[in-house]
């Protein structure tokens, strides 16, 4: 078979991991830090996805948005600690990652997470062999949905935009794609916690699937 595609990009947390534990744990001892009481689990989980300085600016009076960047700075440093606290591989995920290894795909992770931290956690989780580039944020590459962190991989590892495919399980990854022109697919393994079926479908993904088992389906002409 011909392949379609030449790099596979695929975000992190709702995509290849439920990761919510820590996030919920660290994000309320942020807040704590600060004097603030806890935000409920759902609360949190919905705002996963979206940069880590917007959800604190989300759960704070518009006068006091000038803490968000303190409370990151206090969440970051108790996620270095143990970024694979209560961290779960979704089903298929190895699987995938090995079929796409073992047929000579690039691949790609591009988090919203500090690239450091979020190579920190593939290492501890044994993800990370199977990645030929861990992008994550820093300070010259915008948040998504601003397609930098697509650019960026795609520079990095010389792949024409028509030749990759990003996977994401959020509204604003997907945006993140459409905004770069690559190829894009929705999994559904953070509806409903994360997002909705609606809420996806409204995005425009080229392709929704249920779970990373389908995505080798897509991958060639």
């Amino acid at each position: 078979m011909q392949k379609r595609f030449e790099l596979v990009i695929f975000d992190l947390d709702g995509t290849l991991i439920d990761n919510r534990y820590a996030i919920r744990q660290n994000y309320n001892h942020a807040r704590a830090v600060h004097g603030y009481a806890p935000v409920t689990d759902s609360d949190i989980d919905a705002m996963i996805g979206i940069p880590l300085q917007e959800m604190f600016e989300r759960e704070l009076p518009e006068s006091e948005h000038h803490l968000a960047a303190s409370m990151v700075n206090a969440y970051r440093a108790r996620y270095r600690e143990m970024p694979h606290d209560g961290v779960v591989i979704f089903d298929d995920v190895i699987q995938t990652l090995e079929y796409l290894k073992d047929n000579s795909f690039k691949t790609s992770l591009a988090t919203t997470k500090l690239s450091y931290i979020a190579e920190m956690l593939l290492q501890k989780i044994g993800l990370a062999q199977y990645f030929d580039l861990i992008a994550g944020s820093t300070e010259t590459i915008m948040e998504k949905p601003h397609p930098d962190i697509i650019f960026d991989i795609l520079g990095k590892l010389s792949v024409n935009r028509e030749r990759a495919v990003l996977v994401e399980d959020t509204p604003t990854g997907i945006m993140t794609g459409k905004n770069a022109g690559v190829y894009t697919i929705a999994v559904t393994t953070s509806v409903p916690w994360a997002t909705t079926m609606e809420a996806l479908r409204q995005a425009g993904p080229d392709q929704i699937i249920a779970s990373l088992s389908e995505l080798q389906n897509h991958l060639y002409l």
